[in-house]
Order: C-alpha cells, then structure tokens, then sequence
C-alpha cells in the first residue's frame, strides 16, 4: 500500500521515453466516477511510460456500492458519513473483473477518498502479481504546476506497479518507499533502487501470452471468485506449458470452485503424476474428497501431501484444520496440531483449536517457551506465555 496525503505534493515527470516492446499486451486506465480528463491523461502517460505498452482509456464506471467503506455503508459513525469513501480493495476488485482479454496492467482512478477495512486513507493499492492498481486523485488544497501533477501521477503509479511486479517496500532511495507525509512524498525518489530494479524489469517484460502469466490471472480471477474466467485462464496455462504441475493444481481447484468435481479429480490426478514429490496435488485431492467427493479417501491424500511437504510447521497446521473443519476426526486433527507444535510451531489459531479440542484442560508446551492455554466457555480462550523455566517471570 502507498498510504500518503496527497495535498501539497510538487514533482515534475517526462513524457514517455521509451517506444512499446514487442510483447503482445495492453495497457488501460479505467475511470470511476467523474475523474477530470487532465487527470485521465496524467495516467495515461504514467502508464504508457511504465510499462512500455499501448494505452487506452476505457469509458468510465459507476462508483460500485459494494465498495463503499463499512464505516459508511453500515452506519458505524454516531454522525452521518461527511463523504463517501471507498475500500480500496474491493473497488480493485470491481476493476479486476472486467478486464479486456489483452490486459497487461490496467489503473483504476477515482477521485473518491480511499481506505482499508481497518479505515486507514490511502492513496493507492495493489496485490502482488495481479494486473490492476487503484488510486485517488483528489484535489490538492494547493496550486501545483501540471509538471507537479504529473510526476505526482508518476510516482504513484509507479509504486503500486512495483507491488503488482513482486516488489515490496523499500528503505532505501526507491520509489517503492513507503511514504507517510506530503512531505516524504515530494521527496520520493521517481526510480527504484538497484535491488528492485530487477523486479520492475522482469515484471516489464513479462508476457501475456506467457504460461505463468496466464496462471497468474488465473488466481487473480480465482480471488475474486470468478470461477468461470479463472479456469480458462488455467486451461490457458497448461496447455502453454503442460508439464507444470503447479498449473494444473491451480487449475483443479478452479474446476472444483465450479463444482466441476469429476473434471477437477482427472486434472489433479494427471498434476500428482507429472510432479508425484509435490504436495499441493494431494492436498488438493484431499480438499476435493472431503468435500463430499469421497470423503473416505480423503485421508490418504492428506497424510500424502504432509509427508511430501517440505514445511512441517505449515503441513501440520494444514492438515489439522482439515481434520477438523472438513473431516470431523478431532483425534487425528489433535496428532497434527501436536507435531505442528513439536516441530517449532506456534500459530495462535493452532493453540485456540487444540486447547478446545482437549477442552477442559490446560495445555502446556516447555521447550522453549511455555504457553499455558485454556478454553472459557465464557470468555473464550485464554492464553498466558512465560519465560523457560528458571528464567525471568
């Protein structure tokens, strides 16, 4: 996230610089509400310059009502709302789900005030390896210079590309800085640094016609729950690159969201033959089958994808949450929440399940630490950690 006031910032940006690569692929900026064409353009050419790709901007879209802020939507405040604000990530969402198939990075811009769940002002968001950014233009309570504007444009854009390329936030003299104050934000520098220089040009020249692309829109549409885009995407993927297992995991489970359950098991049994060390095809097996597919053969598929997984700690606490959510065998989901425990684990959520499955009583771990648990019926859980023994109290 790029959380930052935007009032006062003054910058300076160029036209774009470089000609569009060959890569297949466009660009869009997609309005929301009334956004000013100066401000369309200003993302037009922020974009044109950072992506190397042809951009186009789209015919604006309603402001979704989904998207409103909870804090207005539910009526939360004692007063009421003084503006409609908006949930930065489910506007994201309603900007991911209508695409145009040759997307490559698209902008969403509104001029509407954005926040998170937890009603923190942001100007702009993205996820990791999806195509879409959004951010807010508001008015700045000083005259700036169109040069100011744009570079403000610029930076903006810039640092939720970078999230959208796998960068994270920086400490160094990168664009992909976090800024907190107008005044960090008209010192943000208009490049990255060495270290994410990397992820802004792998990330520019990646194709869409690529399988890893292609698997990528895959799980953006998949978390937005657009099953039927999602598994095309995957079919996409495969047929691209047909030996990659992960592929047709992702694939499976799309096809299981449809509720396609016969094809889903074909697809994640060829994905368990072409890669049988993998974990994630049995655990998808296991997920699918205790559904309701075959909930006896479940099992087997689940202790099969612990014993291949490389991560004890994540394994165990996988497979004990499916035990007991999906399979109701609170004994088998205990053995696993004890290893989970045993190989270094300490998730709150595994401590809060065990100690109600062995509620009434009091679980204690010694080594290294002591956590002392137990179930209120009342109040819930209540969970006290301590030093080693001898240490410190």
């Amino acid at each position: 996230m790029f959380c930052a006031a935007l009032i006062g910032a003054a910058c300076t940006a160029p036209e774009p610089s470089h000609p569009p690569p060959a890569e297949p692929g466009a660009a869009y900026v997609i309005p929301f509400g009334s956004v000013p064409r100066a401000e369309l353009r200003r993302a037009e050419l922020a974009l044109a310059d950072l992506t190397g790709r042809r951009v186009t901007v789209l015919p604006a879209r309603p402001l979704p009502g989904g998207a409103l802020s909870s804090e207005c939507r539910d009526g939360k405040l004692e007063t009421p709302c003084p503006e409609l604000t908006y949930d930065a990530s489910a506007l994201l969402d309603a900007a991911l789900a209508k695409l145009p198939g040759d997307t490559f990075r698209a902008v969403a811009v509104t001029t509407a005030p954005l926040d998170t769940p937890s009603h923190e002002r942001l100007i702009g968001y993205a996820r990791s390896g999806e195509r879409g950014i959004v951010y807010s233009a508001r008015a700045p309570g000083v005259y700036l210079t169109e040069a100011a504007h744009r570079r403000r444009v610029r930076h903006i854009v810039a640092h939720e590309l970078g999230h959208t390329f796998g960068a994270g936030h920086c400490d160094e003299a990168c664009v992909m800085r976090d800024v907190v104050s107008v005044a960090e934000l008209e010192r943000m520098p208009e490049h990255p640094c060495p270290r994410h220089r990397a992820d802004f040009d792998e990330g520019r020249a990646r194709s869409i016609d690529s399988a890893d692309f292609r698997a990528d829109v895959g799980a953006e549409q998949m978390r937005i729950g657009a099953w039927a885009p999602a598994a095309a995407a995957l079919r996409d993927a495969v047929r691209r690159d047909p030996k990659d297992a992960r592929h047709r995991t992702a694939l499976g489970l799309a096809l299981m969201s449809q509720g396609r359950l016969l094809a889903a098991d074909d697809v994640l049994r060829d994905a368990a033959m072409q890669a049988p060390e993998a974990p994630q095809p049995y655990y998808a097996r296991a997920v699918l089958y205790a559904a309701g597919f075959d909930p006896y053969r479940a099992s087997a598929h689940l202790e099969a994808g612990v014993l291949r997984d490389g991560d004890p700690v994540r394994a165990h606490r996988a497979a004990g949450i499916l035990y007991q959510d999906l399979l109701d065998r609170p004994r088998a989901a205990i053995k696993h929440f004890e290893s989970h425990i045993r190989y270094g684990g300490r998730d709150p959520e595994v401590i809060a399940r065990l100690v109600y499955l062995l509620s009434p009583t009091t679980l204690t771990i010694t080594d290294p630490e002591v956590i002392i648990a137990s179930w209120d019926p009342e109040r819930g859980l209540m969970i006290a950690a301590l030093p080693p023994s001898g240490g410190p109290r």
